[in-house]
């Protein structure tokens, strides 16, 4: 009895399947899964709640079987030069494929080991140049940075001179305050002097 490939075993025996298919021929029609069904359930008393889809794989398979057997005859019936001449023409139209498409391999095989070659050069050029790039940016790099150091010397250069200015300003207003307050003492020492001091007596005029 034929199984089925999931579930319980069908209701029904590869032969009644077979020969369903050969009712359903000899009615003229196509056998499936449902016309095989319902020639084994009316006429080889099969049950009816067999699963049509499963038996239309099984009659399928049936059929695939038989026509390979229906081939495998014919070849058999040949004869042996007939055979003999298949095998050689088999092998002639092999190798010819075979060159074939050896002769594509390899022209590919080429363009494809031209084309690799052509890309590393490409790849170097383009590693070349990434290369040179980044030294000029290195480059730059280093002169922004130089450029930056003096900014900031000349900077520092200036903030000194600033300082060293304000201190300059600085000494020179308390040198002013010193010279008004001495000139302010002399002032004061002068009036003293002039309060406590004889008047000088004059030269008596002589006569003439």
């Amino acid at each position: 009895m034929t199984e089925k490939r999931n579930g319980r075993p069908p209701k029904y025996t590869e032969a009644q399947v077979l020969e369903g298919i050969e009712i359903v021929e000899r009615s003229g029609d196509t056998p499936t899964g449902d016309t095989v069904k319902k020639a084994m359930c009316t006429q080889l008393d099969v049950t009816s709640g067999i699963n049509a889809q499963s038996l239309d794989r099984e009659v399928q398979r049936l059929l695939e079987e038989r026509e390979q057997q229906r081939r495998d005859k014919l070849i058999a019936a040949l004869p042996a030069e007939t055979r003999d001449t298949v095998q050689q023409i088999g092998t002639l139209v092999e190798a010819a494929v075979l060159g074939h498409l050896g002769e594509q391999y390899g022209s590919l095989t080429t363009i494809s080991g031209r084309k690799l070659a052509e890309l590393k050069v490409d790849l170097g050029n383009q590693r070349e140049q990434i290369r040179e790039l980044l030294t000029k940016v290195d480059r730059k790099d280093a002169e922004i940075a130089s450029v930056e150091e003096e900014n900031n010397a000349l900077k520092q250069r200036l903030a000194a001179k600033i300082i060293e200015a304000s201190t300059h300003k600085a000494r020179i207003s308390e040198l002013e305050r010193d010279e008004d307050f001495r000139a302010k003492m002399i002032a004061i020492l002068q009036e003293t002097l002039g309060q406590h001091t004889d008047p000088v007596p004059q030269a008596p005029v002589l006569p003439t």
